[in-house]
């Protein structure tokens, strides 16, 4: 059912929401969706940073041994999905603040709606340029963005204006969640170095 909802994301992003909310997915259907749409950025980075390398504008292409990249796609691939329960989580924590008593599933589901252009974005590795990915990049934060400003009233069933007040604080988490992983993978790729 996800999959339907995923695929009118681009066209019709406010009518595939609605549609969505309308249909709650099952838990499995959401962990199956979440777990399949992380393997998109960690199987896509561990090809490009074994076998193609990055090119960081320094001449020659940086690439890692496949041991330590099995390392690192591994706890990206748990990270990927940690972030987006915790995103999940972060959505219903919120909620209180709203006088708002969603289902913890249904807001683990904006979560994953809301970080589906992210994880497309792993393609984008299949071209190992860092200028270009982070270009992307920049486009896929948007798109999600976009999607959580759309979703927020949607899901939580509140005004617009109150969305939008809902929707910056979860974007203010989301940008403490992003420096936390960030730290820890640079740890992790330290550690590993």
């Amino acid at each position: 059912m996800l999959v339907k909802h995923f695929s009118h994301l681009v066209y019709e992003p406010k009518h595939s929401l609605e549609d969505a909310d309308r249909q709650p997915a099952k838990p499995l259907d959401i962990i199956v969706h979440v777990a399949l749409l992380a393997l998109i950025p960690t199987l896509c980075g561990y090809y490009a940073t074994v076998h193609l390398g990055w090119d960081l504008g320094a001449g020659v292409p940086f690439t890692l041994p496949a041991e330590q990249a099995t390392i690192i796609a591994i706890a990206s691939y748990i990270g990927f999905n940690i972030g987006v329960y915790a995103m999940g989580y972060g959505i219903c924590w919120l909620a209180q603040t709203f006088d708002v008593k969603p289902n913890p599933m249904h807001c683990i589901e904006l979560a994953a709606f809301t970080s589906v252009p992210l994880f497309v974005l792993g393609f984008a590795a299949l071209y190992p340029v860092i200028a270009v990915n982070l270009m992307l990049g920049f486009v896929a934060v948007a798109a999600s963005i976009y999607l959580l400003y759309v979703g927020v009233p949607i899901f939580m069933h509140i005004p617009k204006e109150e969305g939008f007040v809902y929707a910056s604080w979860v974007v203010s988490l989301g940008m403490i969640m992003i420096i936390v992983f960030l730290g820890l993978s640079v740890f992790i790729f330290s550690w590993l170095t």
